[in-house]
């Protein structure tokens, strides 16, 4: 009987830690996290980076500048046929994930995006915008991009940039 007990002990210890496996790993890529920020100043030329940042761009459209407190300045070689700015939260368990290997065009749906979107644009002629962040609160967002039928995003940080730096370091 003791036996039976110790074994119910262990087979129950194994399946609580696979499941808390299989969590984390649904959580590298949810849809609400920021794991880092790339900085961009404001003629678009990238400073620095903060974390790791989870986005998938592949230089399909350019942004700038992030930290941004009033207007972010968006713009693609191709077409943008839609535009979402969704709020979201740092996480830094993710920092040594190599997004580039987990990250897809495909990860996300329109409707998922849409649904927790705060701004959302929609012009099938759009190459560039400039997007109007102040009723915005201060935080993290992400900003989802559809062009040429494939979604990609970018973190951005409205707000102060020591804020920024303060939380990373």
């Amino acid at each position: 009987m003791k036996r039976i007990i110790v074994f119910l002990v262990v087979v129950f210890f194994i399946r609580c830690s696979n499941n808390n496996d299989i969590n984390n790993s649904e959580n590298q890529t949810d849809i609400n996290f920021v794991t880092g920020i790339n900085l961009i100043n404001n003629f678009g030329i990238k400073t620095g980076e903060l974390g790791n940042p989870n986005e998938l761009n592949n230089n399909n459209f350019d942004f700038f500048p992030n930290p941004s407190i009033n207007i972010l300045n968006l713009y693609s070689i191709e077409n943008i046929s839609k535009i979402w700015i969704r709020p979201a939260n740092s996480n830094k368990n993710y920092q040594q994930t190599d997004f580039e290997s987990i990250l897809n065009s495909g990860l996300y749906s329109e409707n998922q995006i849409e649904s927790g979107a705060e701004l959302k644009f929609s012009d099938s002629n759009l190459s560039g915008i400039k997007i109007d962040l102040g009723s915005l609160e201060s935080g993290y967002y992400r900003v989802f991009v559809k062009i040429n039928e494939k979604i990609y995003w970018e973190n951005i940080f409205v707000g102060e940039l020591q804020d920024l730096i303060n939380y990373w370091d």
